[in-house]
């Protein structure tokens, strides 16, 4: 047996582990977090989707960046292209809520690997200039302890070594939570919150735009159109996990 493994039992008898999904113990487990089964349980999109909007294809339909889907042609995005990694339920629910709400920011390697091992993630992300976290107001921020999109975007920047501009798309409003908002609620809720403090940073840049979870999109759409009038080249939303029902 090797030493990782003496350490791994050791820690197992004095403080046993269980999987933050369905409470199973994790005692001979190498699963850190999850037991095996959940693990394989992670609602990975894995159907063809519109690399414009991110809606869902047929298996025949395709869709270029420029000209979208049936669901987004002639739409104006302030994003050019879109990523989702997975769905935002069962265990990637459960790994989102703990992370952010149980403040379980260790959770943040686990949710960031889950992240770059995603294929179109690493098309996307070599081919860019810089990485943007959505931001959090900072009252916000202090309070959880952290920025979750910042912790994810930190996994990206390391990876990939590319540079991670962090503070720059900044949120000026602490508005309320969106959560049992509708979407235009949402859209009167957000306006105006953010702004780009140093514009010159982003003008012919190629970025990505990295958010924990899309449901309808206005957050990620409000922080695209300032980096658009910031002269952002193009803009590449990354997102950990999407509502199923989404507009």
């Amino acid at each position: 047996m090797a030493i990782g493994d003496y350490l791994h039992t050791f820690l197992d008898i004095f403080y046993p582990r269980s999987c933050l999904h369905c409470n199973r113990n994790l005692n001979n487990s190498h699963g850190l977090y999850l037991c095996e089964t959940c693990a394989g349980k992670i609602p990975y999109i894995s159907h063809p989707c519109c690399i414009r909007c991110g809606a869902l294809l047929g298996p025949h339909v395709k869709s270029k960046a420029k000209e979208g889907c049936a669901a987004c042609k002639g739409k104006y995005l302030p994003f050019d292209t879109m990523t989702s990694v997975a769905y935002y339920d069962d265990v990637m629910k459960t790994l989102i809520h703990k992370f952010k709400y149980a403040r379980l920011k260790f959770l943040s390697r686990l949710l960031h690997d889950i992240l770059i091992s995603h294929g179109r993630v690493r098309e996307v992300v070599p081919d860019s200039d810089v990485i943007v976290p959505v931001p959090l107001h900072w009252f916000k921020k202090m309070r959880r302890g952290f920025n979750q999109s910042e912790l994810l975007s930190l996994g990206i920047q390391r990876h990939f070594s590319k540079p991670l501009s962090a503070n720059n798309l900044c949120r000026c409003r602490n508005t309320a939570s969106q959560t049992h908002l509708s979407k235009n609620q949402r859209q009167v809720n957000i306006h105006n919150a953010f702004f780009v403090a140093v514009p010159e940073s982003f003008r012919g840049k190629r970025v990505v735009l990295v958010d924990d979870v899309l449901t309808t999109g206005v957050t990620a759409s409000e922080c695209s159109k300032k980096l658009r009038e910031a002269g952002a080249a193009s803009i590449h939303l990354l997102v950990l996990a999407t509502a199923k029902h989404h507009d």
